[in-house]
């Protein structure tokens, strides 16, 4: 029960990483605080219990060795953890501006083929998620530089995907969106390039549509992203509408 409300998600999946966290903090510690602990006792039995001078200073080098070196782990585990999550952040900000690029050039494509105009936002991106396969046939424009531009945004993702799939950048819901995405862009062109008829390229549309919303609201970070990407990229019109009015 415990692992189906954490998928799904909900307050006690927070909880349920939270203890983790708290757990593998704990873990990483606890021999750095024996050893100290152990350095802390050790020091303070020989105050009391050892008359020899020579077996005395022997004592206060090892309990000195005993608080000093877990303290110098520690010190370098912290610094090297938050450069490690920094490079991290760094990279999946990075990923997700260039996908989230992708992706907006990969509407653009759409939308021309669609003969959609108007200002592109997040709210006309989400409102083609509406169209049906029978609209995207009726209203489909198969012109060959379309299907190369979505060719080319396909073979820049895949190489997204292949490149940081197993760093960690994305998680696995997000790996699957992507893929699935590639999948159909890849099948559209196909079907396109053999001859499928226009039913069958309506059908992938409709999923690539789909999954790139998907893709939008997988995250708030990702949507913050694209809705800054659009705002740099159209502040007033669309791409397409900006290339109409040159």
């Amino acid at each position: 029960m415990n692992f189906i409300l954490w998928r799904s998600g909900g307050i006690f999946g927070k909880i349920y990483a939270m203890k983790d966290k708290i757990r593998n903090f704990l873990l990483r510690t606890l021999p750095y605080a024996v050893s100290i602990a152990g350095g802390i006792i050790l020091f303070s039995v020989s105050l009391d219990n050892v008359r020899d001078p020579a077996v005395e200073g022997l004592i206060s080098n090892i309990s000195a060795s005993l608080l000093a070196i877990p303290l110098v782990f520690l010190l370098y585990d912290y610094t090297t953890t938050r450069v490690s999550r920094r490079l991290q952040e760094t990279l999946v900000a990075g990923m997700t501006d260039k996908i989230n690029t992708i992706m907006l050039h990969v509407i653009v494509a759409l939308r021309k083929m669609l003969k959609s105009h108007g200002h592109l936002t997040r709210r006309s991106v989400n409102a083609m998620r509406a169209l049906t396969e029978s609209h995207i046939a009726r209203e489909l424009s198969l012109r060959g530089e379309y299907v190369d531009l979505l060719h080319q945004y396909y073979e820049e993702l895949e190489n997204l995907i292949i490149g940081y799939g197993k760093e960690n950048v994305f998680s696995p819901e997000q790996l699957r969106i992507m893929t699935a995405l590639t999948r159909d862009m890849s099948r559209m062109v196909g079907a396109h390039r053999l001859g499928g008829g226009r039913r069958m390229v309506a059908r992938h549309i409709k999923n690539i549509i789909d999954e790139i919303t998907d893709w939008l609201d997988s995250t708030n970070e990702i949507a913050k992203n694209f809705d800054q990407i659009l705002t740099q990229i159209a502040p007033a019109k669309s791409p397409d509408d900006a290339k109409n009015t040159k």
